[in-house]
């Protein structure tokens, strides 16, 4: 009987909104009613605004971070140094650290992080073109940048056992410290984050 009155446009957004990653219906919903509060003029301006993102954005061919050029803005910045990398699970925690405008390396870009419980291995992430510009690049540090939960955690043991494998002079550090377990980069506050850079732990 619900499904009677329920107004078929409402109900096809909803289902497209499903297929965002960590959109559930309450997150769904919440966004699409609030949207439609906007006045019609503003909603004109977001769906301009995304549909321009659409064909607009670009992925980074050197870094995977998401932009509107290739190479990005950062990897084609030669005041950038090539000779550290500060690996990152997504490219939202990599311009939460640009916030700072403190780090003047490179980032990478995993595209994720290991999650056996959701089906996702190593062999998933963007870990083979790291590899291969730490070598292409003579790289002096790695920064490990993924976020301080299980996932990150596991995934970063993993990054950190591969690169000393097979660039036993590479120094590899981890962010840690000032960040809350379990917490996300993308959503801490600059001094916490900024905390977590400076006082990273090395691995010998």
């Amino acid at each position: 009987m619900v499904e009677e009155y329920f107004p078929k446009v409402i109900k096809e957004a909803l289902e497209e909104l499903l297929k965002i990653p960590t959109y559930g219906e309450r997150t769904s919903s919440r966004f699409l009613y609030n949207f439609l509060k906007l006045a019609r003029e503003d909603r004109e301006k977001v769906l301009k605004s995304l549909i321009s993102l659409h064909e607009n954005v670009k992925v980074c061919s050197e870094c995977s971070l998401i932009s509107d050029k290739d190479p990005c803005r950062i990897c084609s910045d030669p005041r950038r140094s090539k000779k550290y990398i500060c690996v990152v699970e997504e490219s939202q925690d990599a311009y939460a650290i640009e916030r700072l405008e403190r780090y003047t390396g490179v980032y990478h870009v995993l595209g994720g992080r290991i999650a056996p419980m959701e089906g996702i291995s190593p062999q998933d992430l963007n870990i083979d073109k790291l590899l291969e510009r730490v070598e292409n690049y003579n790289v002096r540090e790695v920064i490990i940048a993924t976020n301080p939960n299980l996932e990150g955690e596991a995934t970063a043991n993993y990054l950190i056992k591969l690169l000393k494998r097979k660039f036993n002079k590479l120094k590899i550090s981890r962010i840690s410290h000032g960040l809350q377990f379990g917490s996300l980069i993308e959503l801490a506050d600059d001094l916490s984050l900024e905390r977590s850079i400076e006082k990273r732990t090395i691995f010998p």
